[in-house]
């Protein structure tokens, strides 16, 4: 499979690798980071989840052919905003791109080794926008408040 990588980062995370794969699909966690977010719920459990911010929606679904025991991968499908229910069927009706997060993960001494790709981003509309460069300057600010909030959940589990 072609791959074309448009951002990567590496964070060091307080949780263990177990609690970042279910924080991926949690629709609390993502919110933590999740740009203007407002709501989500889950769609199918340890499956797929629905995000709700201030500029769109997106649906986090696992890609099982690409997981594996030391990487969890997802597909963002991201539409702009609508009115109507949070549901796959209004989201996959309004889809303005999608793009594959491969969240890598390695147990280190106090937690996980956490290295985020984002990849593979298939604009549906406004296809003059620069998605790779909006992708890696969201991607910049949402590290920091994905690191604070989920070491403080880790914590907390504890």
């Amino acid at each position: 499979m072609s791959q074309s990588i448009v951002h990567r980062e590496v964070l060091q995370l307080k949780a263990t690798p177990e609690q970042v794969k279910r924080f991926v699909l949690t629709p609390e966690r993502i919110l933590d980071y999740y740009p203007g977010a407002i709501t989500g719920a889950v769609l199918d459990e340890g499956q797929a989840i629905i995000c709700q911010g201030k500029s769109g929606v997106s649906i986090i679904e696992r890609v099982d052919t690409e997981s594996h025991a030391g990487q969890l991968t997802v597909k963002v499908t991201t539409a702009t905003s609508f009115s109507g229910a949070l549901t796959r069927e209004n989201v996959m009706a309004n889809v303005f791109f999608t793009m594959i997060e491969d969240w890598a993960l390695a147990e280190v001494d106090g937690g996980t080794r956490l290295t985020k790709t984002w990849r593979n981003i298939e604009k549906k509309k406004m296809k003059f926008l620069p998605m790779g460069l909006i992708v890696r300057m969201s991607a910049k600010g949402e590290s920091k408040k994905l690191r604070l909030a989920w070491d403080r959940a880790a914590e907390q589990a504890q």
